[in-house]
């Protein structure tokens, strides 16, 4: 197992100082959110709606939610043997299931780079293609989203909802619409420009580096960089593996979509939150999860869930049949529900997986640190 050279001078607490002002604004953000979300609910109603909730739904949704990190595990896997081929499918997981168990806790999107880092201690992956792996993955999810943000404003029926900015009426439906149908092709663009000019920019670059002077250290620190970044693209200039991906996350989101449902059965919601239902919620709680957050998406979340089950009429004072619960009080157990037993989970898996790979979380963050706060190379 190979280790980051060096040692951070003023460990993870400099790096939480060091990105203080992105933390309080996440925070801020985060508590203004959960402040909409709750504004004008009784607690108490919020309280009946979870404890009535039924327990073997709510193991069925942990159950689909896993099979997907299984998925999400193996289109790792793909991307990461580009670079490894002796990457395993037991380490992509473990290093899956440890890395969004950071992501989603730690404040600011420090997370991020832990995959990479686990990829470089586990199998020697550089580190530069550790962070491709990731871009792709991302690209590739990023993608998904706005194609199921299209799938919501361009198929399924839904209401017009006009708000109020300033003096203009702006529909959301529409102004979705123009977002969905500007992003696809900017987010297919960008990823297809970073793949196919990345290796000649790199190929540009290396007469350069061995030039002297500041333009010199310059382009081989970029070089430097760049090059398993590079390397591991090349998956996408591969077919097959283009074709299985592809494959994956759609079997991955289409697994996610249906979390939601089964959600509503456990909370009451079954007639209400069906399978289209389950996209609405998923697009809007993605494009929500863009904003500025605090530690583990709090506050953020339960409102881009309660937005989406707005769209879909889970919304207002009228009362669940057969209960003393209003729609809007149901609504916010939901999201609360949703957001914090998947997290749960992710983090019981995350921890049985640090426990047997005698990974120390103060070492990982330490060494996470060692990297996010290292000097610029000269």
């Amino acid at each position: 197992m190979s280790t980051v050279p060096g040692r951070a001078t003023s460990g993870w607490r400099g790096l939480l100082r060091s990105r203080g002002r992105a933390i309080g604004l996440g925070i801020v953000v985060g508590g203004l959110a959960l402040a909409l979300a709750l504004w004008g609910v009784p607690l108490r109603e919020v309280g009946t709606a979870l404890a009535a909730a039924r327990p073997g739904w709510l193991l069925a949704v942990a159950a689909v939610f896993l099979v997907q990190q299984l998925l999400r595990a193996w289109r790792q896997q793909v991307l990461v043997r580009v670079v490894a081929p002796h990457h395993s499918y037991r380490t992509s997981l473990s290093v899956l299931c440890i890395s969004f168990f950071f992501i989603n806790t730690l404040p600011a999107r420090l997370g991020e780079l832990t995959r990479p880092l686990l990829l470089l201690e586990r199998d020697d992956v550089p580190l530069g293609a550790g962070v491709a792996t990731v871009f792709l993955e991302r690209s590739v999810d990023l993608l998904a989203t706005f194609v199921m943000l299209a799938l919501v404003v361009l198929v399924l029926d839904l209401p017009t909802t006009v708000v109020t900015v300033g003096d203009t009426e702006v529909d959301v439906m529409s102004w979705g619409r123009t977002a969905a149908a500007t992003a696809i092709p900017v987010v297919v663009a960008g990823t297809l420009a970073v793949v196919w000019l990345g290796p000649r920019l790199l190929l540009a670059l290396a007469p350069l580096a061995a030039r002297p002077g500041w333009l010199g250290r310059i382009a081989g620190t970029l070089v430097a960089a760049s090059e398993g970044f590079v390397e591991a693209l090349a998956v996408f200039r591969q077919p097959s593996r283009v074709a299985l991906v592809a494959g994956l996350t759609v079997a991955t989101w289409a697994l996610t979509i249906g979390m939601y449902p089964l959600m509503g059965l456990a909370l009451g919601l079954g007639d209400r939150v069906d399978y289209a239902g389950g996209l609405v919620i998923l697009a809007i709680s993605m494009i929500g999860m863009i904003l500025p957050a605090a530690p583990g998406f709090a506050g953020t979340y339960e409102a881009a869930v309660r937005v989406g089950l707005a769209l879909i009429g889970v919304a207002g004072v009228g009362l669940l049949p057969g209960t003393e619960i209003s729609l809007d009080a149901v609504a916010v157990a939901y999201a609360l529900c949703f957001h914090w037993w998947i997290y749960v989970v992710q983090a019981a898996t995350a921890v049985g997986f640090l426990a047997v790979d005698r990974i120390s979380v103060r070492a990982l963050m330490e060494r996470l640190a060692a990297i996010l706060l290292a000097p610029p190379r000269s």
